[in-house]
């Protein structure tokens, strides 16, 4: 009787492990996780500003206009917000909704949401060579039920899309490359995979410059491993410098006015920011900086763990972080011992190039090496932990799946989304475009502490608030007159929008003109300022 029962019990458990190891599991659970993320969409947007060059990129490709005419004008007076183009990958994407469903944010989050079910399978693809089915399929889960990646959908970001064509890189390189030589031996068909190689590889970099790790990565290969570099590595980065020189061929114009430099040049000194359009000026080598860089890091990559009202969850989660981050790094080296492929040279590259650039750690960036990190993690458990405690697989992962559904679930059905409803949909923030739009000349200049949200929300020129140091009133003034700025928009900018409760003209040449609970415009002219007795 108690081997029977023990039988029966058995039953469901292996047939749900059977079930997963099926080539149809993993693509049914993404397809599952795309509707529920395409359902679950919030409406609005966030007042990050990146969202906003992306949008006026794509109207520009739809409308005929330059790819760089958005009407934000960077200058170096003032702090940095971002460059002053983006690359055209992403915009190309949004470019087709743009033209079907016009201005329609939510619409557009469609592409971001897409993007991130290809890149799961894509990422299942390249997983599932050294990985078996049923840890690929949990993998799926655990990144597809992040909370922290749920939310970011609801963002109008390349991120997600910068991991399909990094993943589909990635891919390419494993399967017609590195893998097996013999799939490509025919001149023609190493034509092509060089082609296809050096065209996704572009198509990385072409959403987000950090792709510069994949022919980095390619190159590498070829060197450590190969020792020769092979005649698809040179058709493949010769595609990609070709297709990177013409981006930047293209992106050579400048549509800032002649003057904004010549007249803010007495104000410069110091306190310059650069307009460059891309991030290489942001490079930082002071070892002092990297090593806070890898603190920084460590702590943002736990913020994929999230953290639940109950300390005891807390408690175990943390734990299982700190476990499992040992576990990736026994899998990372274990991997290098046994055979390096692409997949360990471009994690290793793209980390280096994370500690290398200036900005602050954050977990956003850390999103395209998460399904990485859990890989090499399982791969040690695979290789190393399960064989000896066969029964172990099965534990784990029930204790880790009610984990994830005990944290995960009440955040994604209780989440609330101030950033989105204080975002640029907002009643306050909609009055104030609409008297921009509607109370000032086409070719008056906005100034803006958002000057990208600007220039798409209300089709005027815009420029952000000079820094510090020129905050005072005769250097607010020369400021003004320098740029031929027309209006200053006034908001209490904390995370998301607050209530502006004081407000005063930056100096006597300012009149206010609008004014609700959020937002004061404020009116420049010399004719306001006071005349000399």
């Amino acid at each position: 009787m108690l081997l029977i029962d023990k039988i029966r019990t058995s039953r469901p458990v292996n047939a749900i492990a059977t079930w997963i190891d099926q080539p149809v599991a993993v693509p049914l659970a993404i397809l599952a996780l795309t509707v529920f993320y395409l359902l679950t969409l919030v409406q609005g947007q966030n007042w990050s500003g990146d969202f906003s060059l992306y949008i006026l990129h794509a109207q520009n490709l739809v409308e005929g206009r330059h790819y760089l005419d958005t009407g934000y004008l960077l200058n170096p007076v003032s702090q940095f917000v971002g460059p002053y183009g983006y690359p055209p990958v992403f915009p190309l994407l949004l470019a087709p909704v743009y033209a079907f469903f016009g201005f329609d944010l939510e619409a557009m989050k469609w592409v971001g949401v897409l993007s991130f079910s290809v890149s799961l399978w894509l990422a299942a693809r390249i997983f599932e060579l050294r990985l078996r089915r049923h840890f690929v399929f949990f993998l799926v889960l655990v990144v597809g039920l992040n909370p922290l990646l749920w939310e970011f959908t609801n963002l109008i970001r390349a991120d997600f899309t910068f991991m399909v064509f990094c993943y589909l890189s990635l891919f390419l390189m494993l399967h017609f490359h590195s893998a097996d030589q013999n799939r490509a031996r025919a001149a023609s068909r190493q034509l092509s995979v060089s082609f296809l190689i050096g065209l996704s590889m572009y198509l990385a970099y072409g959403t987000r410059e950090i792709g510069i790790v994949l022919p980095l990565t390619l190159l590498t290969y070829d060197i450590v491993c190969r020792r020769r570099i092979s005649f698809i590595s040179i058709g493949a980065l010769g595609i990609f410098a070709l297709l990177a020189w013409l981006q930047n061929l293209w992106f050579s114009a400048s549509f800032i006015p002649e003057y904004f430099h010549e007249n803010l040049s007495h104000l410069t000194e110091s306190q310059s920011s650069s307009a460059d359009l891309n991030h290489l000026n942001f490079v930082d080598l002071n070892p002092r900086n990297i090593l806070d860089r890898i603190i920084g890091y460590r702590w943002a990559l736990q913020g994929f763990w999230p953290t639940s009202p109950t300390a005891l969850i807390n408690t175990l989660n943390e734990l299982l972080f700190n476990v499992f981050s040992l576990l990736a790094v026994g899998g990372y080296l274990m991997s290098l011992i046994r055979r390096i492929t692409v997949a360990e040279i471009f994690l290793a590259g793209y980390i280096a190039v994370l500690l290398l650039f200036g900005a602050p750690p954050t977990v956003r960036y850390l999103i395209p090496i998460l399904p990485f990190f859990l890989y090499y993690g399982f791969l040690f458990c695979q290789e190393m932990i399960f064989p000896r405690l066969p029964r172990l697989k099965y534990l784990l992962a029930c204790g880790y799946a009610l984990l994830l559904v005990v944290i995960s679930v009440p955040i994604m059905t209780t989440m609330k989304y101030p950033q989105l409803e204080q975002g640029i949909t907002h009643s306050g923030a909609q009055a104030m475009f609409r008297f921009v739009r509607e109370e000032t000349a086409p070719d008056d200049i906005i100034v803006f502490i958002k000057p990208r949200i600007m220039a798409l929300m209300a089709g005027r020129d815009s420029a952000t608030w000079p820094s510090r140091a020129y905050s005072g009133p005769v250097a607010t003034n020369h400021f003004f007159e320098a740029v031929r700025a027309d209006y200053y928009v006034d908001m209490n900018l904390a995370t998301w929008m607050l209530p502006l409760t004081d407000s005063e003209p930056p100096s006597d040449c300012f009149k206010s003109t609008f004014k609700n609970e959020y937002f004061v415009i404020y009116r420049y002219d010399k004719q306001f300022c006071p005349q000399p007795e």
